[in-house]
């Protein structure tokens, strides 16, 4: 993928910052800003892509010239916005591909996902939008290679676990600056947790629960400079966890019951999780929400080289076993799956003193049979998905080197 101009990536920034400057390039292009605009910069939250395929990509941006209001709705008022939308091979928008104008309804929030046909197999573009007398910062996008072409080197980026309140977002910093072809969001791009003293930066609000609060936690977390850098640089394919909605949640089953919620308001809020995720990706419209259920698990290839399986490992999730949380309990014991007591297989140890278990299992250790390379460990999270130890220079396998955290 080119490299990208340090003017580009500076954009990413503008937009946090409020600032309606806009560059001389982009002054001189087919679009401009207006100089007398009447209403505040809308485009606080940055752009950004996603979904490539070889002749397509989706491009997303959200209106919001005071993006974390309370209401959820951005500093907008209650009306419709039509918003342009240009796609050129050099950023200064001199010649350009394809343009064309879409809504930011009211009812999404503002949220743009303009799907841009007819481009080239394995390119290189920009982008940019303009709204309301304002032009948008630039992003950078690639198309896949057609089907069947390995098409040129490929370097991909993915992040998950994205903690607003937990330190700042240095690595999607880094990642703009390694230029990759793509990003991936592996899952919980947001954390529904309200604010908890002593962090290094607060969530507003309390915990998420209704479709304002949601919205406006993406708005908080989309202020950041450095995850607009990192929307602007590549596309992005994304696919949510569980805090997108609610910790550790399974299916149409809760963790506990904090916040005190009733089915019917359990059913809501996980329906306003879904329509706020849809607004603030750059997904299409195959990924709408249909009320409390959404359509996630995909797959999506990059010609020959890579198929990418994104999987919704929530909405059909079994309940965690044992009450959930880091317990030892008889359903999540492994001992006589892994390595049978009686009769006592040979090379097993009785040793239990490493058991543990998280979810649905416990992990249990017992030595391989003599010069066997076979795993005598197993341990496993969530539902069951089974993962295996470093190797060990001793006989067996010993388990992950650190308890996990997720």
């Amino acid at each position: 993928m080119s490299p990208i101009s340090r003017r580009t990536l500076v954009l990413g920034g503008l937009a946090a910052a409020g600032a309606g400057a806009v560059p001389a390039a982009a002054q001189s292009s087919v679009i401009t800003a207006t100089a007398t605009a009447a209403v505040p910069y809308p485009f606080q939250l940055g752009i950004a892509s996603g979904e490539p395929d070889a002749n397509s990509v989706v491009l997303w941006t959200r209106l919001a010239p005071s993006p974390t209001n309370a209401d959820g709705q951005g500093g907008m008022a209650n009306a419709d916005v039509a918003v342009d939308w240009q796609v050129s091979t050099t950023d200064t928008f001199a010649t350009l591909v394809s343009s064309g104008t879409v809504t930011a309804p009211y009812a999404a929030a503002h949220s743009v996902h303009a799907i841009v046909g007819g481009l080239a197999p394995d390119s290189d573009y920009f982008y940019r939008f303009r709204a309301q007398g304002h032009l948008s910062p630039v992003g950078r996008t690639r198309t896949t290679p057609a089907v069947g072409a390995a098409g040129r080197d490929l370097l991909m980026a993915f992040t998950s676990c994205s903690h607003y309140e937990e330190g700042y977002f240095t690595v999607y910093r880094r990642i703009a600056e390694e230029n990759p072809g793509v990003i991936l969001h592996l899952g919980d791009y947001i954390y529904e947790y309200g604010a908890t003293a002593g962090r290094t930066r607060l969530h507003l609000g309390d915990e998420t629960v209704s479709l304002a609060d949601y919205r406006r936690r993406y708005a908080q977390y989309k202020t950041d400079p450095d995850l607009q850098a990192a929307h602007a640089v590549a596309p992005w394919i994304v696919v949510p966890d569980d805090h997108e909605v609610e910790n550790n949640y399974a299916g149409t089953v809760r963790e506990n019951n904090t916040p005190a919620l009733t089915a019917a308001q359990w059913t809501a809020r996980r329906s306003a999780a879904y329509q706020a995720y849809y607004e603030n990706m750059p997904l299409r419209p195959a990924q709408v929400n249909s009320g409390n259920s959404i359509q996630l698990y995909r797959r999506l290839r990059w010609g020959s080289l890579a198929t990418f399986h994104m999987l919704d490992t929530r909405q059909y999730r079994n309940d965690q076993a044992c009450g959930d949380g880091w317990k030892v309990c008889s359903d999540a014991d492994l001992r006589h799956a892994v390595c049978p007591v009686t009769p006592r297989r040979a090379g097993c140890s009785t040793d239990w003193g490493s058991t543990w278990a998280r979810g649905t299992s416990s992990a249990s250790r017992c030595s391989s049979p003599a010069g066997s390379t076979r795993p005598g460990r197993a341990w496993t999270r969530g539902t069951g998905t089974g993962r295996r130890g470093r190797a060990s220079s001793r006989a067996g396998w010993t388990g992950p080197s650190a308890t996990p955290s997720y």
